[in-house]
């Protein structure tokens, strides 16, 4: 048995995602936007008809995966593996508060370069473990089914960058979807991974609740 589509799904909108601080492993709720966003999230894919659900643990991915759970009478299961990464000294910091301290690790972690010594976890180490986690959930899913996995903007890309095959350190061609977005990802045995990308940041859209870009000119490196 094994799922043969998979949803990504990032987490609805923060009080951390409004202000533009990192979060990381930093436990931090859905604020009042971003349950609005899951439930608005939730009511689009039940068209998906989901087998199994499964999140991150922390609350804000957990909270969005259960707007999901009551539509569908899914029960939630949760998955540390699936856990943003963690982004150590600099969690609860702004752009600007990291480039004030640590001028040459931001520049360095904006050019898309992992920064270990501030305590952050790399991108493979990261990609390695979501994986892992994804697969295991969809290993528990009926053939033909389809598996939600509520996650996080920053694990999702690393992540579903090295589900298809691709190096999570080296290939930098994703952006951090919007709060509340989602890729789908379905089984294709013509691809070396045995997984092909159908879709990618798909969902409702409020431009003034997912604000300006983490960074001040892009969206690369953003973590939610």
């Amino acid at each position: 048995m094994t799922a043969s589509r998979l949803i990504l799904w990032r987490h609805g909108r923060t009080a951390h995602n409004s202000s533009r601080r990192i979060q990381g492993r930093t436990d931090i709720p859905l604020d009042t936007t971003g349950r609005g966003q899951a439930e608005r999230s939730a009511a689009m894919l039940v068209a998906y008809k989901p087998s199994a659900i499964v999140a991150s643990d922390l609350l804000r991915a957990r909270a969005t995966a259960e707007a999901l759970g009551r539509l569908t009478g899914i029960d939630v299961a949760t998955d540390p593996r699936l856990r943003e990464r963690a982004f150590g000294q600099w969690e609860g910091l702004s752009f600007e508060e990291i480039l004030d301290r640590w001028p040459v690790e931001a520049a360095a972690w904006r050019r898309g370069q992992d920064v270990p010594d501030v305590g952050m976890e790399t991108r493979s180490a990261a990609a390695g473990r979501f994986v892992t986690g994804v697969i295991t959930a969809a290993e528990r899913v009926p053939a033909e089914g389809t598996l939600v996995v509520a996650s996080h903007g920053g694990v999702i890309v690393s992540g579903l960058t090295a589900l298809l095959g691709l190096d999570p350190v080296e290939w930098l061609g994703l952006q951090v979807m919007g709060n509340a977005r989602w890729a789908v990802v379905e089984s294709g045995d013509h691809t070396s991974s045995g997984w092909r990308l159908v879709s990618y940041d798909v969902g409702p859209r409020d431009p003034a609740a997912d604000g300006v870009p983490w960074f001040p000119a892009d969206r690369k490196n953003g973590v939610t």
